[in-house]
């Protein structure tokens, strides 16, 4: 297979017993922080301290209740209490953008819910690329993953099970970051993972987005949008890629108390990787903090 173009060496990376005490605490949490102030009021204050040149898209929710065994009816009828407080940028939150690596949490969510319903057998070697590929972003952890698995395929069960109408597999399928995903759709991938995903399945993968390590796979430093300034522990995944059809893409999501962030973003390549993680950090700065 031809690597992607977000490809990068491999790094070994030792997971720490605190993610298995966190992934306990968050199996046994009784509640949340509540979100803060309504989406609405929100989003015009974030999409306005992004300041380079190109597209941000936002989108802002809450994370649902767990819930198990909701139908597809069910979740298509929508949460009352999510879609009041749901909000984002119009066109640009509706716009496909190449994922980068946004779509490892596609493929880490197929996995766990593939291998809990005996369909794969994940071996210990699995379960280290797994969490390599969420917390450290490491490429040729997901590269592996999506040969062995079929890519296109999770990409495809994913959005089929969380109603994702935005997202689609690559066009050339050895390249899963063009894989391509909107703002709202990553939003409510977020929002719906405690409703859609087995309990258990949820809080692995948020317990392994709240423990990413500063630096990648890679040695790029993730601590851009989202991560590093929003306050806490929440829950991350960052992204990055150059360049598709002559931009760069850098993105950033998280999950902040009860409260889903979503900013993806388009650069010319003349904008450099520094300049975009300062304007991706300084929309997510214009969040405030979530109330007790």
């Amino acid at each position: 297979m031809a690597p992607p173009r977000a490809g990068r060496p491999a790094r070994a990376l030792l997971v720490p017993a605190a993610v298995l005490l966190l992934l306990g605490s968050l199996l046994g949490a009784p509640g949340r922080a509540a979100a803060g102030p309504p989406a609405a009021e929100v989003v015009p204050a974030v999409a306005g301290a992004w300041t380079v040149p190109g597209t941000l898209a936002v989108a802002l929710t809450v994370q649902a209740e767990p819930a198990a065994g909701l139908t597809r009816r069910a979740l298509d009828a929508g949460d009352a209490r999510t879609g009041r407080r749901t909000a984002d940028n119009g066109a640009a939150a509706d716009r496909p953008f190449p994922t980068a690596s946004m779509v490892k949490l596609f493929l880490a969510e197929d996995l766990l819910h593939r291998a809990r319903a005996g369909s794969v057998a994940l071996d210990g070697r699995d379960w280290r690329l797994l969490q390599e590929m969420i917390r450290s972003s490491d490429d040729p952890a997901a590269s592996e993953l999506w040969v062995r698995f079929d890519g296109p395929r999770m990409v495809r069960d994913v959005a089929a099970r969380y109603g994702l109408t935005g997202t689609a597999p690559p066009a050339d399928p050895s390249q899963w970051g063009e894989t391509t995903t909107t703002a709202r759709d990553l939003a409510r991938f977020l929002a719906e993972l405690p409703r859609v995903a087995a309990p258990a399945d949820a809080a692995t993968l948020l317990a392994w987005m709240r423990t990413a390590t500063p630096l990648a796979a890679d040695g790029f430093d993730q601590r851009f949008g989202a991560f590093g300034t929003l306050p806490g522990m929440p829950a991350v995944k960052q992204g990055w890629m150059c360049c598709v059809d002559g931009q760069r893409h850098l993105h950033s999501v998280a999950v902040s108390g009860d409260r889903v962030v979503v900013l993806l973003s388009e650069v010319p390549r003349s904008v450099s990787y520094d300049q975009a993680r300062a304007a991706l950090s300084a929309a997510a700065a214009a969040l405030p903090p979530p109330r007790a």
